[in-house]
């Protein structure tokens, strides 16, 4: 075991201790979960420290009894059935020279319509799961819930698919489910972080800010001492935290490193499960030194001779044994013990009523022992042959299918063995005509004395009974039907009896309802646990004002976001058929719904936004942000506020050239009546002349009118005799 798979084994849960002086304390553990413990809550300190020497003795008796009992039931039913699971699904030759003896003589050709059936119904099994580009739903359970519904989904896929590798952990275990019917699977949290330690001298504001600090989760406060005698100053030892990662771990287990009591229908009911792995003593002794594990020196005194490889174990890799011998330096730093990491119930107070409580342990010995807060194991098995009233189920895939395989096997060695005799037959020589050095040595020549068909006989061909290839036909359909993965959906078909579309459809979707059937129990029995458990950690373990990318956006989370219930959708059945039907159904929502409902008034640039917005995360596109401005974002205000700017002062512009126009047509009009009036003016009465102007604004006296005419009169006269005809006058006379 590497020191990571030793790392990612520690509890889902930290170590707690009580806090001194009122202030909340913590010993997190790094490779657990771990959780920022504050005055308020309200947390019942459990372990080795805290329990009494009866209460250790109960549940250590419980841990036992249960383990014993797990174990039994693992090396009886448990193990023996996924071995020959496994065998039949990797067609074994020495499990098929026992199954036939006396053909394996002669032929050991395995029919491996197991593997290939599975090999064939696993793709199409992920797809359900992968297809999309969400692999779960998260819906509030009414309106005001559905922003922070919507903002837990993308946390969860955010940690499903950027911080592990959700197709691998789903591939792996519909793999392990198919195969074995028992697929394994463990959740928990996992907190890395690097250590400062520091040391002031704080009065009460400095421990109040201090407090606050470790709530918060920026520090831990590892001691507290007196600075003097009066007590107003206290110097304060501390870690300054900083947090590399803070995410949940979703890790595929191997069946031999389950155990659990049977007497339950439900794995998280069942009063012991464990998870068992073979670890070497350095890692013990590491997680004392950290602070994790005590009696590690008890452990590794009395705990070695029990740590062995079980069959499984060795079943996956058949050098186990001898690697791990030669590995060994003689030492407990590099030898392997058996460690327990056990989820019990045990009424260990006496109250009456059975408390969930993690012991951690080598052999007897305790190493750990604490409150299970979450109060069931984190541990998630997949049968897609699911059996309701029990958590084994005794028969699987392979079972159902071993006869079917077992008889194509048998039909066909002995059609290979005949076919092989045919080839190769019998020959009856007179060894007494025929040269049988030449013959033997398959010479072009062979000498014979007298007629060659009197010294060499060659019997007739052995005959195929007719009935072995409807019987082999017979098999493969019934395996067909059973699994429901058909040379139809395979694409191995080029002779097909229905060569119509809808025929092909038709056939095709049959088989289609067996394989969503699995995804469907894939989904309702153990990814909806999972995520739901996964909302449960994130509600618990996320940092409050943790910041993660989302959307190619930093979001800020905080926890009361979070605590809320939901239901959940997880998108099974949703290939790529699916997909790209709501992708047409969104279109249509689009180009012809939406605009009948913005002329009534229904949908505005919100509703506008989030249509389109699905329809491009349908489509693939995660950035919708290069495409699309979100109507409540920033800078959609100041692009709105701009364009307002923009409108009002082109409405201004238009405003002041509508007056200027409005002005010259006034004054078009007022010329055309001057000029009207001035046609004839002359020939108006005073009275009217002065009338006439003032109509158009000019403001007159009848006095000023006499000036003018006698202005005008002394104007000609001058005129007059001022001109040539007047000079000419006066010099004739």
């Amino acid at each position: 075991m590497n020191q990571n798979d030793a790392a990612q084994f520690d509890s889902a849960q930290n170590q707690q201790t009580a806090a001194p002086q009122g202030v909340g304390l913590t010993v997190n553990n790094q490779y657990g979960l771990s959780n920022i413990v504050t005055p308020q809550d309200d947390v019942d300190d459990v372990s080795l420290d805290t329990l009494s020497q009866d209460e250790i003795n109960k549940i250590m008796r419980a841990y036992k009894n249960g383990k014993q009992a797990a174990d039994n039931y693992y090396r009886a039913t448990v193990e023996p059935k996924i071995i020959r699971r496994l065998k039949l699904y990797r067609a074994d030759k020495e499990l098929y020279k026992k199954k036939f003896p006396s053909l394996s003589e002669l032929n050991n050709w395995v029919s491996k319509d197991i593997k290939t059936t599975i090999d064939w119904i696993l793709p199409n099994l992920i797809e359900v799961f992968s297809a999309n580009d969400s692999p779960v739903d998260i819906i509030g359970q009414s309106v005001e819930d559905d922003d922070n519904a919507k903002l837990l989904q993308e946390v969860i896929n955010y940690f499903v698919t950027k911080k592990n590798n959700f197709f691998t952990f789903i591939a792996t275990l519909a793999k392990d489910g198919l195969v074995t019917n028992f697929g394994c699977a463990k959740v928990y949290w996992n907190r890395d972080e690097d250590r400062k330690p520091m040391q002031v001298l704080a009065d009460a504001q400095m421990m109040q800010m201090l407090a606050i600090e470790q709530q918060q989760g920026r520090i831990e406060i590892t001691d507290l001492k007196q600075a003097d005698p009066q007590g107003e100053f206290i110097v304060v030892s501390f870690d300054v935290i900083t947090v590399k990662s803070n995410t949940p771990i979703l890790e595929n287990m191997s069946p031999s490193e389950l155990r659990f009591t049977h007497e339950t229908r439900d794995l998280h009911d069942a009063k012991f499960v464990a998870q068992r792995k073979i670890v070497k003593g350095d890692y013990l002794k590491r997680k004392e030194i950290e602070g994790v594990y005590s009696n590690i020196d008890k452990a590794l005194a009395n705990g070695g001779s029990e740590a062995r490889w079980t069959t499984l174990d060795i079943e996956h890799d058949k050098e186990l044994t001898n690697i791990n011998d030669i590995l060994s330096d003689g030492d407990t730093a590099s030898r392997e013990y058996e460690l327990y990491e056990a989820y019990l119930k045990v009424d260990y107070n006496n109250d009456g009523i059975m408390e969930h409580v993690i012991v951690h342990a080598v052999g007897d010995t305790p190493l750990k022992i604490q409150t299970n807060t979450f109060e069931m194991p984190p541990f998630f098995v997949f049968s897609p042959e699911y059996e309701p009233y029990s958590i084994f189920n005794e028969t699987g895939f392979a079972e159902e299918w071993e006869q079917l395989q077992d008889l194509k096997t048998a039909l066909v060695r002995q059609i290979i063995i005949a076919t092989a005799k045919n080839c190769r037959g019998q020959k009856f020589v007179n060894e007494q005509s025929v040269d049988m050095d030449a013959m033997i040595d398959g010479e072009e020549f062979v000498p014979t004395e007298g007629d060659p068909s009197a010294a060499i006989l060659f019997p007739p061909s052995i005959p195929t009974d007719p009935n072995a290839m409807t019987l082999i036909q017979y098999a493969q359909n019934e395996l067909e039907s059973q699994s429901g993965s058909t040379r139809y959906n395979q694409g191995l078909d080029s002779n097909s009896l229905n060569m119509t579309a809808t025929g092909i459809s038709a056939i095709m979707g049959a088989a289609d309802k067996k394989i969503k059937l699995i995804a469907r129990f894939l989904a309702e029995t153990t990814w909806i646990p999972i995520v739901k458990f996964l909302i449960l950690l994130c509600q618990k373990f996320l940092d409050d004002g943790q910041i993660i990318r989302l959307l190619n956006q930093n979001i800020t989370i905080r926890r009361d976001q979070l605590n809320l219930d939901y239901d959940l959708v997880v998108n099974v059945g949703q290939g790529a058929g699916t997909k790209e039907a709501e992708i047409q159904y969104l279109m249509v929502l689009i180009q012809q719904l939406y605009p009948t409902l913005q002329q009534v008034g229904i949908v505005n640039a919100t509703s506008w936004y989030k249509v389109t917005k699905e329809l491009l995360e349908r489509m693939g596109i995660r950035s919708t942000a290069k495409f699309l401005v979100d109507p409540e974002s920033q800078e959609f205000q100041q692009m709105q506020a701009q364009a307002a700017q923009a409108q009002q002062a082109a409405e201004q512009k238009q405003d002041a050239l509508t007056q200027a126009q409005l002005q010259l047509k006034e004054q078009d009009i007022k010329a055309k009546q001057l000029a009207k009036l001035s046609a004839r003016f002359s020939e108006l009465p005073i009275d009217a002349q002065i009338q006439a102007l003032q109509q158009l604004g000019i403001t007159t006296t009848p006095q000023s009118f006499a000036n003018k005419a006698i202005e005008d009169t002394q104007r000609a006269i001058v005129e007059r005799y001022t001109s040539g005809a007047g000079g000419a006058m006066y010099g004739s006379k």
